[in-house]
């Protein structure tokens, strides 16, 4: 019998990433668009309907699709409740879509740091792993949880806002949820940015400038022994380890993956430090049994994709 594949589409701020991947985990074919911010939701809409039907018509063995979302998912109704970056609210985004397309089949649709946490557990890191979490760190800090194999979902679909839980509400850096303090502003592209943006004016002697002020200059300048980068990362580093600390106590995961472009370009510099700051805030049979390890797949369609394996899985289970 011919193998089934998936189609993963990844809905960015800037870019849409689409693969068809088969039940092994393999991308088979890969295309981006751009995110355009000018363009009206039914032209992006269309535009994105136009694509999937050309990976349809290329590959007739596709059976389902599977998209990520930023920002909160009703994942039952297909719902993208809030992509604030994209402007939707209260989309019907599975409904919309069908309504598009030639040919009738199933739309799964997850917010996007769910799909990547459902990606490593079927494909990468977490594979055959039920009980872990997943923090996706880039512009910002998100989280999945996953317990006994299933994605632990919220009463409002906002769960695992983990970059948003307030760690100084009273001093802490403005961040733009509106709240004070959050995880986010430390530990992020935006937080790396803005710590480095705090302190910059006390270490005249730094390479850094506001003029060139951006995570690829902090990296770049924290391998040289920068002390402004250097401190940045330190900061940076405590905010993980509170972050994964948070996450052990709570869950008991057997592991907690970093994913996101970010943190796998400056985890060497962050590891010791986010150990440290771990160190002395879990119970010690917890922090034992827990392995913090990286993500093993950058593409957040192959999440995507992952999401139809997730879904038939689940379903069958019924």
């Amino acid at each position: 019998m011919p193998e089934e594949l998936a189609i993963g589409l990844d809905i960015g701020a800037s870019k849409m990433a689409f693969a068809v991947v088969n039940g092994r985990g393999c991308i088979l074919d890969h295309r981006t668009l751009p995110t355009s911010s000018g363009d009206s939701v039914d032209q992006t809409l269309d535009r994105i309907a136009s694509q999937l039907e050309q990976l349809l018509a290329a590959h007739e063995r596709c059976a389902a699709i599977g998209i990520g979302v930023p920002g909160p998912v009703d994942s039952d109704q297909g719902l993208a409740l809030n992509a604030v970056n994209l402007n939707w609210r209260e989309l019907p985004l599975r409904d919309e879509l069908a309504q598009r397309l030639a040919r009738s089949l199933p739309i799964y649709v997850d917010n996007d740091v769910n799909v990547g946490a459902i990606g490593e557990m079927l494909f990468g890191a977490a594979r055959d792993m039920t009980d872990f979490v997943y923090l996706a760190i880039g512009t910002g800090l998100g989280g999945a949880a996953v317990s006994k194999g299933a994605i632990l979902r919220g009463a409002t679909h906002s769960e695992m806002e983990i970059g948003h839980v307030s760690i100084d509400p009273v001093k802490g850096r403005p961040c733009s949820c509106g709240l004070r303090g959050c995880l986010e502003m430390s530990i992020s592209g935006k937080g790396l940015v803005a710590i480095a943006r705090e302190h910059i004016q006390d270490f005249p002697q730094s390479e850094l400038s506001m003029d060139d002020l951006t995570t690829q200059s902090i990296i770049r300048c924290a391998d040289q022994g920068d002390p402004l980068a250097s401190l940045v990362l330190r900061q940076a580093a405590a905010a993980l380890g509170v972050a994964c600390a948070w996450c052990i106590n709570l869950f008991n995961p057997e592991s907690i993956v970093l994913g996101g472009g970010l943190i796998h370009a400056l985890f060497h510099l962050l590891e010791t430090d986010m150990r440290e700051a771990l160190r002395v805030r879990c119970l010690p049979g917890s922090l034992e049994y827990t392995n913090i390890m990286l993500s093993q797949h950058a593409d957040a369609a192959l999440g995507a994709a992952a999401l139809v394996w997730y879904q038939r899985q689940k379903e069958a289970e019924k």
